[in-house]
């Protein structure tokens, strides 16, 4: 039979002692540790947002339109001259200069015109030369036939007084008297012709200015052998190519379109009629991305109403950088009036329970001395520049989150990453 023997074994004081240390040190530095990594997960737990500090900012009383842009100028070019186009020197949408050559031409009849314009002024010349010797001889026939009265006429009263006295005969008196009238109507005849010569040199002379004007005319459409632009601007696509045979001021062989500036044309409810008034500003928006593409102001309102529409025309000039097109249908927005409110942008808000709300930061730290947020109901009015206009629910000062919205609660704590002011 195996007797089994147990030996009891003792722990001496100081073995038991250490044993006793290392357990208390054990369980301090669980503690400890614990501790540490209590306070790193409620670090972690913090969500990371930006704060926006609310400002007054200008909220502006807003209606949208779409209206189509047009061209301040637009200039379709004529040639002076019929004739042939035989270079066009520059490309469809390229820029040109005023002044600038665009065309050359081959002139039709231009050249032969010219010729007989000038053929024209010298047979005129010669007709004013032959009046000339005409008014001469006239005037010398005038000065003989006057010589030849003043002598005649002397012989009268002396031809009579020998009739009287009986020296001569009835014959002789008669044949003085008819030898008088002769010589006056020679006169008056001579003084007719010197007038008719006076008559013809006046409209020979009248006869060359409208030959030499006409042969001026002739001579500039000769010298009309290239096409410039009136403008500066944009080329459009040209209604004629090279080749082709154009009549003066009647053919069109270019556009030109100066887009620097733009007239947008919107039609505003009469409603708003009283409202509608010159300088109103107006933006450009681009109807992708939002974002104002100029700003110009009313300088036109319609007198009159649209009948069919109930609608008022207005226009407003803007300056073009070279974004915006002649015709180009844009969304356009008119700023009725301003006033002073709050803005907060549009990311900013959640929506629960068909509510508004914003997280807004909340002053006094949690139990953890952590930073928190807190929904807050707001009341929105309309939207400005991405950011809704705030009637009710915030004030001026106030800070709100404007990131990692979804990642919220009500009472969450949050590490502000920086504060960014809202305008």
């Amino acid at each position: 039979m195996k007797v089994r023997t147990t030996i009891k074994r003792r722990l001496s004081p100081v073995l038991l002692g250490a044993t006793l240390s290392i357990s208390f040190l054990s369980t301090a530095c669980n503690s400890s540790s614990d501790a540490t990594d209590a306070k790193e997960n409620t670090e972690a737990s913090a969500i990371p947002v930006k704060i926006a500090k609310l400002q007054s900012a200008t909220i502006g009383d807003r209606s949208e339109f779409v209206g189509n842009l047009e061209a301040v100028k637009i200039v379709e070019v004529n040639p002076e001259i019929q004739g042939r186009i035989k270079k066009i020197l520059v490309e469809a949408g390229e820029r040109v200069e005023a002044g600038q050559t665009i065309m050359e031409l081959e002139p039709g009849e231009s050249a032969p015109n010219y010729q007989a314009a000038l053929e024209g002024v010298n047979v005129a010349k010669d007709d004013y030369q032959n009046a000339l010797k005409q008014l001469d001889i006239a005037k010398a026939k005038r000065n003989s036939a006057k010589t030849n009265y003043d002598l005649v006429s002397k012989y009268v009263p002396r031809v009579q007084k020998l009739f009287e006295e009986g020296g001569v005969a009835q014959v002789r008196l008669d044949e003085t008297l008819q030898k008088a009238e002769a010589a006056k109507n020679d006169l008056i005849s001579a003084e007719q012709d010197v007038s008719t010569a006076e008559v013809q040199i006046n409209q020979a002379k009248t006869n060359i200015r409208q030959a030499q004007a006409k042969a001026d005319a002739s001579s500039v459409s000769t010298g009309f052998k290239t096409i410039k632009a009136p403008i500066a601007g944009v080329i459009d696509n040209f209604p004629v190519k090279e080749g082709a045979y154009v009549s003066a001021g009647q053919s069109v062989v270019a556009r030109i379109t100066q887009s620097d500036e733009l007239f947008l044309n919107i039609q505003v409810p009469s409603s708003r009629a009283n409202q509608l008034k010159l300088g109103l500003p107006l933006d450009l928006i681009d109807p992708t991305s939002k974002e104002k593409l100029s700003t110009g102001k009313l300088t036109f309102i319609s007198p009159t109403v649209d009948p069919e529409n109930q609608t008022i025309l207005a226009r407003a000039r803007f300056k073009n950088e070279g974004e915006l097109r002649n015709g180009q249908y844009v969304q356009a927005r008119l700023t009725w009036d301003t006033e002073r409110g709050i803005l907060v942008p549009t990311g900013a808000i959640s929506r629960t329970g068909g509510k508004e709300f914003v997280y807004q930061l909340n002053n006094e730290p949690n139990k953890n001395d952590k930073q928190v947020v807190n929904m807050t109901p707001v009341e929105l009015g309309p939207i400005q520049d991405n950011s809704y206009q705030v009637t009710s629910g915030l004030e001026t000062g106030d800070r709100i989150a404007v990131s990692n919205i979804l990642k919220l609660r009500d009472g969450a704590p949050v590490k502000p990453e920086s504060n960014q002011p809202e305008s």
